[in-house]
Order: structure tokens, then C-alpha cells, then sequence
């Protein structure tokens, strides 16, 4: 057996894992969750990255959102299907894929009322060993009070990028178990949020 098709087969595994639902990982107190299913399983619901800022024009968070949220086409594969012949011994390998189409960044804007929705998505690191990488996508809810931006992000999703011999299910919840890679998740979109928060700081 190949490393190919080694790597490939750990690929699946480790993706049926992670999808075991077990108690519930510590999260950051700036994330809520959800209850979305009869055996009491938690979902990350959203994440809260509000913060201060004196002199902010609304301007400014419509262009820093233009500049670091990016909503771009993404491609899922898996070789669900794949098989070693019975006679030859050889590998035959399946390449599938899925595409989700971007799209623009902002979906609702009101400028009387300074808030913008906004969506995007973002690739996660390697996790669980440098073999699985996610795609998540987002909501972003952003409105000038006063001297505060409220920022929150919502309807986050990740996707597996490779499930190896695993079908691809696309985009799902991200469960806050052990397995579920809510770490990665969370990391990511913190990235984004950093970036948007130093954007709208600078001078």
C-alpha cells in the first residue's frame, strides 16, 4: 500500500472521528453556543468581538471590511469510491469535488442606521496532526454606536477540505466537542477579526 493511499485512508478515519460527540471543549467567554440536537449536543452559536473606538467614521468600517473580509470560491474534494482491484492489486482512485461559489462581501448595508452585514470566509491551519484543513464561512453583523463598534460574528460553518475515502458533506455547524476542531475554527476567524480590529485603529 502506497503513502498516497495510506495518508488517504487516515484522512477518513480521522475525519468519522471527529465527528463523535463527547462533553463539551472549554471555550473563550466571548463565544455562545447553541443546543441543536435531541442529545444535548452545543454548536458555536457566535462570537462576540466588539471592542471601543474613539473617532471611528463609518466609512472606515465599510472600507476596512472591503479590504480584510474576502468571500472567495471554495473547492471540497474527498475520493469517496476509490477501490484496490481484486486482480491487479492496483489503486483506483476517485476525485471528486464540490464548488460553492463566492460571492460579495456585503449583504445588507443601512447607512442611517451605521450597520452593515457582511459575509465571508477563511482556511483554517492543519489540525489533528497537519492532515485536516477546514474552510469556514461567516456572517459578520457590524454597527457604529457611539463610540463602540459592535461586531459579532454569526452562522459559522466549516467544511473539510479533503475527507480523504470519507463523502464530502460540505458545510456544517461546528460542534464544541473534543474532535470537532471548534479550536481551529475559533483561531481563524480570530485572525480575521484581529486584522479588521487593527485596520479600524490605525491611524
Amino acid at each position: 500500500m502506497g503513502n498516497f493511499m495510506k495518508k488517504i485512508i487516515l484522512l477518513g478515519l480521522v475525519s468519522i472521528l471527529g465527528g463523535c460527540s463527547v462533553a463539551p471543549i472549554q471555550l473563550p467567554n466571548n463565544v455562545s453556543t447553541i443546543s441543536a440536537s435531541s442529545a444535548g449536543d452545543t454548536y458555536i452559536d457566535k462570537i462576540d468581538y466588539s471592542f471601543n473606538s474613539t473617532g471611528t467614521s463609518f466609512s472606515k468600517l465599510k472600507l476596512c471590511a472591503a479590504e480584510n473580509f474576502q468571500n472567495d470560491d471554495i473547492v471540497l474534494h474527498d475520493q469517496a469510491g476509490s477501490f484496490i482491484g481484486a486482480y491487479t492489486g492496483r489503486y483506483y482512485e476517485n476525485n471528486n469535488t464540490q464548488v460553492h461559489q463566492g460571492k460579495s462581501v456585503f449583504k445588507y448595508l443601512d447607512e442611517n442606521e451605521k450597520t452593515f452585514i457582511a459575509n465571508g470566509n477563511v482556511k483554517t491551519k492543519g489540525q489533528q496532526a497537519g492532515l485536516i484543513t477546514d474552510f469556514v464561512k461567516y456572517d459578520v453583523k457590524v454597527a457604529l454606536k457611539e463610540n463602540k463598534v459592535q461586531f459579532v460574528m454569526s452562522n459559522i460553518l466549516r467544511a473539510q477540505q479533503n475527507t480523504g475515502t470519507s463523502s464530502n458533506n460540505g458545510f456544517r455547524q461546528v460542534g464544541t466537542w473534543a474532535g470537532a476542531r471548534a479550536p481551529g475554527v475559533i483561531e481563524a476567524l480570530d485572525g480575521v477579526a484581529h486584522k479588521y480590529q487593527n485596520c479600524i485603529l490605525a491611524n
